[in-house]
């Protein structure tokens, strides 16, 4: 009775198909990410582990970079985003323009309650955490400056759209964000936008179905909503320069950006303790 199921010869030859693949002394595969070692490894700890106590949940993300480093073509990346940059204006004004900002409890104190102004506020001083987290360096050119850019915003895009930053909140943001993303650029660069954030994405999910399945349908739910808002927008969340919104009310700029889609305020809480442990 303890026999664990298996497919039958027929079954299994079914879905195996005919083909036989190669044979090799060493580890073969057409996608990059399978032949590095360090990439396969941290995916694998991504997707299988639990997410324990004993460390911060973004204890792994340092590695999970530096997989990425190991695989990437920059010279590649570089292409594609001038490719991009002459075919989209929008996108070339933006980038030639190199906008910073460098948020601190002073330059945002005195708003009035409810504004983006006063939510950055309440969080630099409450939280203790800063804005600009990462990248803090001066950007050296156009990929460095949006990788910087897109880490300026992300807490604000948490306090904008709604989609807050429990676990659930993170993923739903990624996923709005790819959806964005995808619909303004194309090719080789959108690849490389989204590339981050589908492994974080599809390890979530995977670990919420091994280690947490109460969390999985809310999950779900959350990248359904992250989709809904993302598809709305008409360019991606780091272009939007939120720093000449902070004296509007977060519910007018959820209004003026279509961002109806979050959940209840505190409907994700849960999630804090559910996603852990």
């Amino acid at each position: 009775m303890n026999k664990p199921i298996e497919l039958n010869k027929d079954e299994a030859s079914y879905l195996m198909g005919a083909a036989e693949p190669l044979k090799s002394s060493v580890l073969i595969s057409t996608s990059k990410y399978l032949n590095n070692p360090l990439f396969r490894d941290i995916y694998a700890q991504f997707g299988l582990k639990r997410d324990g106590h004993d460390l911060p949940a973004a204890y792994l993300i340092p590695e999970l970079s530096r997989a990425f480093g190991e695989v990437t073509d920059y010279a590649q990346v570089f292409g594609a985003l001038a490719a991009e940059k002459a075919r989209i204006p929008e996108f070339a004004e933006w980038l030639d323009a190199r906008y910073l900002s460098n948020f601190t409890p002073e330059t945002v104190e005195g708003r009035a309650p409810g504004t983006l102004g006063a939510l950055i506020h309440d969080f630099i001083v409450k939280s203790g955490l800063d804005i600009d987290f990462m990248y803090t360096g001066a950007p050296a050119n156009d990929f460095e400056y949006l990788v910087k850019r897109r880490v300026q915003n992300h807490d604000i895009e948490h306090m904008v759209t709604g989609l807050d930053p429990s676990p659930v909140g993170e993923i739903a943001l990624i996923v709005a964000n790819t959806v964005a993303n995808s619909n303004y650029f194309q090719g080789d660069f959108v690849h490389e936008l989204n590339a981050y954030g589908s492994i974080l994405t599809a390890t979530s999910v995977s670990r919420a179905g091994l280690h947490y399945p109460a969390v999985l349908p809310t999950l779900l739910e959350g990248m359904a909503r992250g989709h809904a808002l993302g598809a709305k927008q008409k360019k991606p969340f780091f272009m939007i320069r939120w720093e000449d919104y902070l004296d509007w009310q977060v519910s007018a700029i959820r209004e003026e950006f279509h961002f109806e889609d979050g959940p209840e305020l505190g409907a994700w809480e849960w999630t804090y303790d559910a996603f852990r442990g």
